[in-house]
């Protein structure tokens, strides 16, 4: 008996598959249509086609995906993959997000609001710019020919805003003068066999460094820090950006159109987690419809980190939007102040995934999708024949 718990690229996955019965690894093998943006959107494309009634259909960003290696195919772009884009971007004033397919760590993101913008940020990424005075847009660049792959995806107008001061992380907080920051949030999904799906409910908070102001073109180059949440992008404040959801309960809500004395309630963490996990049942079911790209097998697990976003619509009911899933998510990025929800999260992993298997016995009677045990909300259930 063996259990392989690495890296994905540590692990000897024909072994998973040639030793059905002995060997448990901590990765599926073929998992992209998850873990690859430019897959993902696909993926959900396709399964909104064919179940127009899915909760996907409002769950996600608009996005379109493009293949690139070079600024100057954007125009034949603009009348093939992005001819809707265009019409888009012609009849109103709307902002995009640009997004590597298959980079991570916020490296790639641009915003723009143009055909010409989005020129000017492929130029960048040949290395045709002459504006070097950017220093911290250069640090995030990417070469467009090395990746190819890219998304691009609807900007949320109206997040959610809190100051994450209002909850201290010390012995001080701070009650005046609250400016809202963009956060969104990282949920620990875990996927077991085929398939059991899994929801950690000890979701993560992570905000912008400086407060939220809506985009604006001001010069050639954006301010991306008061739109970029991403951890890896902020190592050097250390835990101040990071929360946890529940801790932001009694937060006054800070977005444009909120009543400032409206606060966050346990009732609405609840429902977003609920929500959470409604969409990751829902995005899993879709990706087992391409079993080309996303095979899963009874005798591997996999813990992935997601990334929603909350936003409130015209009725002041707030709903999550799938950003993304990561493999081997940055864990460490959480910090030491925190770090007892990993540790109690692998322990639940080891109860659900690792001791069945090698116990040769079945998980426990009468765990129902909805219900949450030892953390774990189970989100998703389905019997895949192998």
């Amino acid at each position: 008996m063996l259990l392989q718990w690495s890296t994905y690229d540590e692990i000897d996955h024909e072994l998973t598959h040639i030793y059905r019965d002995q060997c448990l690894s901590s990765s599926y093998t073929i998992r992209k249509a998850l873990i690859r943006k430019h897959f993902l959107s696909n993926c959900i494309r396709s399964y909104v086609a064919k179940n127009p009634s899915s909760i996907l259909t409002d769950a996600c960003p608009i996005t379109y995906e493009i293949e690139i290696s070079f600024a100057d195919e954007l125009d034949e772009l603009w009348t093939d993959e992005l001819w809707e884009l265009a019409e888009k971007l012609e009849e109103s004033s709307s902002w995009w997000i640009l997004k590597p397919g298959m980079a991570d760590r916020g490296m790639g993101i641009r915003l723009f609001d143009s055909k010409d913008a989005l020129q000017s940020i492929f130029e960048e990424f040949d290395g045709n710019s002459e504006d070097e005075s950017d220093a911290d847009a250069h640090a995030t660049s990417v070469v467009t020919s090395q990746l190819r792959h890219f998304v691009i995806q609807e900007y949320i107008n109206n997040p959610l805003l809190i100051d994450p001061s209002e909850t201290a992380i010390t012995d001080h907080s701070r009650r005046d003068g609250l400016r809202g920051h963009k956060f969104h949030l990282r949920a620990y999904c875990v996927a077991n066999g085929a398939l059991e799906l899994y929801l950690y409910d000890r979701v993560l908070a992570l905000f912008s460094a400086v407060p939220y102001e809506p985009p604006r073109q001001e010069s050639t180059v954006i301010d991306l820090s008061p739109h970029l949440t991403n951890t890896s992008l902020q190592a050097h404040r250390g835990e101040v950006g990071v929360r946890l959801l529940q801790e932001l309960v009694g937060c006054r809500l800070l977005s444009g159109n909120q009543d400032t004395e409206r606060k966050l309630t346990t009732e609405d963490v609840d429902m977003i987690v609920r929500q959470m996990g409604e969409v990751l049942a829902e995005t899993f079911k879709a990706a087992l419809q391409m079993p080309v790209h996303f095979q899963a097998i009874p005798n591997a697990f996999e813990l992935f980190g997601v990334d929603f976003l909350v936003h409130e619509d015209e009725t002041g009911f707030f709903k999550v939007k799938l950003l993304e899933i990561n493999a081997e998510p940055a864990i460490e990025l959480t910090g030491p102040r925190l770090s007892w929800i990993l540790e109690d999260l692998f322990i639940a992993i080891g109860k659900v995934c690792i001791e069945p298997f090698f116990a040769r016995k079945t998980h426990e009677e009468g765990w129902e999708t909805g219900e949450t045990r030892d953390h774990l909300m189970k989100c998703f259930a389905e019997e895949i024949r192998w």
